[in-house]
């Protein structure tokens, strides 16, 4: 009698925890798919000239991305060896680079679709986030890209972004490696 009590608290916490995973990850979802409808909205809209485009996903960009989080992390080691000076000057270029690098790529862009393709919980609050792109030319193929969210006060961020398998974060990372050695 008392395993069937245990196991019946068991099965009853499991069962209550799993509509707050669910629900994690449908928050994670309706995140990157606000951003996508945003970023969409803004590169659609014919009233807007290249350089509004600009400004307005750089801002978007801004407000959805731990670019303070990825910068470290792109960094590494040599994160650890900088001084608070150097840590400062160094975020602060990290974002101008980062937000001109990818955001320019977008403001040439006039339509597109996308469709989102699935979210899996990564535990501890962060969540991948899948998607289909489709450009805005007859022919592309779609790019399939997965973004890496996590919940930190109640509000996400994107942390990563995986194009076709390959990550954003991993990529910079070995790249500023190779130019600071």
């Amino acid at each position: 009698m008392t395993r069937f009590i245990a196991a019946l608290a068991i099965a009853v916490a499991v069962f209550a925890s799993a509509p707050s995973h669910a629900a994690g990850s449908d928050d994670a979802t309706k995140y990157i798919e606000g951003i996508a409808k945003q970023a969409l909205s803004t590169i659609s809209n014919p009233k807007n000239n290249k350089v509004q485009k600009q400004a307005a996903l750089d801002k978007l960009f801004k407000n959805s991305v731990d670019i303070p989080w990825v910068g470290r992390f792109v960094l590494g080691q040599f994160w650890r060896k900088a001084t608070d000076d150097q840590h400062a000057r160094y975020l602060r270029e990290y974002e101008k680079f980062l937000i001109t690098h990818y955001t320019s790529r977008f403001a040439d862009y006039t339509s597109g679709t996308f469709t989102m393709t699935g979210t899996k919980d990564d535990g501890e609050d962060e969540f991948t986030v899948s998607m289909e792109l489709k450009g805005d030319k007859k022919n592309d193929p779609p790019v399939l890209v997965d973004y890496r969210v996590r919940r930190s006060g109640g509000n996400f961020k994107i942390f990563d972004v995986i194009v076709e398998g390959v990550s954003l974060i991993t990529t910079q990372r070995s790249e500023f490696a190779a130019v600071v050695n």
